[in-house]
């Protein structure tokens, strides 16, 4: 193997390799043995017939494509070792001749960060308050949650669940054909169409109700877009939510460990405070990263942003899948292409390349080290919480030494956050010195006056 380095510039290094004859011929050589045992050559009995013939019958060039597909890894890693390159993302790599095997790979090298004062960056955080009004909408919520639906004679009203045999025809087709289903008829609500709900209220039970509305220009079928459905809907039954009365009873029953109406109001109180101070801790925490990302200088290159947007990409199509809902649906759904989306992506796909190396180099920097026994402490935490969903495969990657590597950068960036965070706080004695200082809701940050 020869190599040589065309260029290197902008955190990017790009290297020609030229591949050995004999590194090629055994790699044929391979690659022979396993396509003879799976094609049939008329006269030969499969896996007999010699390699000049399996040449002449698939191809020298296709024997040459399939050696490649192992070649072209193989040496760019054998070249990324040799020249000793720290490397950040999967290398891009084309063959550029083919007699003799030339290789151009491009590798995305590891960027040096230059922090700035991220010491010196102070934030005012948020103070949480709890309104009674709080309190009353989750006792609310939990009142209707517990609520029975039962039946009335009467007719439909918001709130109400109603059960209706439902027709829709589309240009004479049947769009809609059910019978004896249960819908909340809930005010705005798209389901299934803009207006549907609305249309019900006023209905009487056993009588054929009969109306037309427009599919919107957001609908997740474009060939239904603006076309327009006639109903016909029969209320078979209406039902209405009983809710329970705000007594010693309800309390009990909600099972809390509390007994009592103002216990009761104390402990939603409390638990409305952990989650706006979580949800305010977090947003702290993200103003903080940000504003040290826009002290860092980091150049970062464009293959490592190209392969954190594809991995990004790949999540959302994969998460897209467990709805049954495919890329393309989407993207219709959206308005968008794929060249536009894969754009959308490219800032966050940034921002999250800056923050995992700059959160490195601060580590080093501050000196942050997690033992073997919080590795463990860890793990036990994360077994327990999370192992009866995961299953073995889980079990078994995160205490291998990927996975407790994974554990550990997890650890450490968490420890160096926490530094972070504790030292960008505005402590008292500054709000009260009168330093205009932003509050963290305002999304900026500033300097401590030195």
């Amino acid at each position: 193997m020869k190599i040589s380095q065309v260029d290197q510039s902008q955190n990017q290094a790009i290297i020609s390799i030229e591949v050995d004859p004999e590194e090629l011929e055994e790699e044929l050589h391979r690659v022979y043995r396993r396509v003879v045992l799976r094609i049939n050559i008329p006269g030969f009995r499969k896996g007999k017939a010699s390699r000049s013939v399996v040449e002449r019958f698939v191809g020298r060039d296709a024997l040459i494509e399939d050696a490649l597909e192992n070649l072209v890894p193989t040496m760019t890693s054998r070249a990324m070792q040799e020249q000793e390159l720290d490397v950040v993302a999967t290398p891009r790599a084309k063959v550029t001749q083919h007699d003799p095997v030339i290789i151009e790979a491009t590798y995305a090298l590891r960027p040096s960060v230059k922090l700035g004062d991220y010491k010196g960056i102070r934030l005012e955080t948020e103070t949480i308050d709890i309104t009674d009004e709080q309190v009353d909408n989750l006792i609310e919520t939990v009142r209707q949650q517990m609520g029975t639906w039962e039946p009335v004679d009467r007719n439909v009203g918001f709130g109400d669940m109603v059960t209706i045999d439902v027709v829709g025809l589309v240009e004479d087709k049947k769009d809609v054909d059910e019978t004896g289903i249960d819908y909340v008829v809930s005010e705005g609500s798209v389901s299934p169409v803009p207006g549907f709900a609305e249309e019900l209220v006023g209905f009487g039970i056993g009588k054929e109700n009969k109306f037309t509305l427009s599919f919107p220009d957001d609908y997740p079928d474009p060939e239904m877009i603006n076309k327009e459905c006639n109903f016909t809907v029969v209320v078979q039954e209406v039902k209405e939510r009983k809710v329970p009365d705000l007594d010693d009873e309800f309390v009990k029953a909600i099972n809390m460990g509390v007994e009592t109406y103002g216990e009761l109001r104390i402990q939603f109180e409390s638990d409305l405070r952990l989650q706006h101070q979580n949800a305010a801790d977090q947003r702290f925490e993200d103003l903080v990263i940000k504003a040290v990302i826009e002290e860092a200088d980091i150049e970062l290159p464009e293959i490592l942003v190209d392969e954190e947007i594809h991995h990004m990409l790949a999540e959302q199509e994969e998460a897209l899948s467990r709805q049954q809902l495919s890329m393309d649906a989407y993207l219709s759904t959206i308005g968008k292409t794929a060249d536009e989306l894969h754009e959308d992506a490219r800032i966050p796909a940034i921002e999250k390349i800056k923050r995992t190396l700059i959160l490195r180099q601060m580590a080093e920097e501050e000196g942050v080290e997690v033992s073997d026994e919080e590795v463990d402490a860890e793990i036990d935490t994360v077994m327990q919480l999370q192992a009866t969903m995961m299953g073995d495969s889980f079990s078994e990657y995160i205490n291998s030494e990927d996975g407790r590597r994974s554990v550990q950068n997890v650890l450490k960036n968490r420890k160096t956050v926490n530094i972070l965070i504790a030292t960008a706080k505005l402590a008292s004695g500054e709000k009260d010195a009168g330093k205009k200082k932003p509050a963290a809701k305002s999304r900026k940050a500033t300097k401590k006056n030195t």
